[in-house]
């Protein structure tokens, strides 16, 4: 399964983006990220999160799977987040695709159709740490699903 991180805005920190490769890197699944471009600043916050939806969109094709990071969505275990990964990998999802907004969020049209919204946490995340921490959640996930000790602090 292949799976995308979309994140409206472009890397703008070289530590958050090494960060990101870092954990990557370390998983054996084919995780990439791309980079949806902002919608300008001079239209309305709702226009903008429907361009970018309409990119992030793009990006589905028969057999995707999109998930949601919104503050609205579950909080969920790590070892919850891996068997949402399992779940798809297990029903023959052949991309899955974890959606992060831009500085208005994303457009609700966008979170209804999703497979699931997630949160980590309850408070606002900067987009560039939120992109890190999904990438540490999927290698985590990884090394759950291959019973790594990573998990488990060893």
């Amino acid at each position: 399964m292949q799976i995308t991180i979309a994140a409206v805005g472009r890397a703008k920190r070289k530590a958050e983006a090494e960060l990101v490769a870092h954990y990557l890197k370390q998983t054996r699944w084919d995780v990439t990220v791309k980079e949806i471009p902002d919608a300008p600043a001079n239209i309305a916050a709702d226009a903008r999160r429907r361009r970018e939806a309409t990119a992030i969109e793009a990006l589905l094709g028969q057999g995707s799977r999109l998930f949601a990071l919104d503050a609205s969505g579950k909080q969920l275990t790590s070892p919850q987040f891996a068997a949402l990964i399992q779940d798809a990998q297990a029903q023959s999802v052949r991309h899955a695709v974890f959606a992060i907004g831009g500085q208005d969020g994303l457009a609700p049209e966008l979170v209804a159709r999703a497979h699931a919204t997630l949160a980590f946490g309850a408070v606002t995340w900067p987009h560039q740490l939120l992109r890190a921490m999904l990438a540490e959640q999927l290698y985590r996930a990884y090394t759950i699903t291959i019973g790594h000790p990573y998990h488990l602090g060893h």
